[in-house]
């Protein structure tokens, strides 16, 4: 009588999840830094579009915009529009005189420990004049990396820079 039987032994079985989890712990932290880059890249879009359209509401009306509303783009996912800061999914977007942000809201639905990005109708820093200057900031190491990925530039403070015109 032939007693043998096909399959797999426990090492064997043992072995092939431990190759698993060494693979995904390698890859799902590259795989959340992807995402971040991805939603960080999305902002940027949304902010350049806002950005945009403020200069645009500058130029018709003399004043900066300091709400969604009355501008020419909408955001059909923003909470609340009238309003001077209005979220669309994790980001917090701000309207001021002087620029618009956007900076990613943590869990407890606050921006510390995040990062923003700042979009200036005009800025000085030093000797040096800017206009329209978009500028990465991260309150958080664990965020430095967005800030890193996006940059063009650094100012001597540290400062990132993304896409300056002089």
């Amino acid at each position: 009588m032939n007693n043998s039987k096909a399959g797999f032994t426990l090492i064997e079985l043992l072995a092939v999840v431990l190759i698993i989890g060494i693979l995904t712990s390698v890859a799902l932290p590259q795989y959340r830094r992807s995402i971040q880059r991805a939603e960080a890249m999305e902002v940027l879009v949304n902010l350049r579009t806002l950005f945009d359209s403020a200069k645009r509401y500058r130029s018709a009306n003399s004043e900066a915009p300091t709400k969604l509303t009355g501008l020419d783009v909408s955001f059909f996912d923003a909470d609340t529009p009238n309003a001077s800061s209005f979220n669309i999914g994790n980001y917090r977007y701000t309207f001021s005189n002087t620029s618009i942000s956007a900076c990613r809201i943590s869990g407890a639905n606050t921006t510390t420990n995040t990062y923003c990005l700042t979009m200036y109708y005009s800025y000085t820093y030093g000797s040096t004049k800017y206009k329209d200057l978009l500028i990465c900031k991260s309150n958080s190491p664990k965020y430095n990396f967005v800030c890193e990925s996006l940059k063009t530039d650094t100012l001597s403070d540290g400062t990132i820079v993304i896409g300056t015109e002089i």
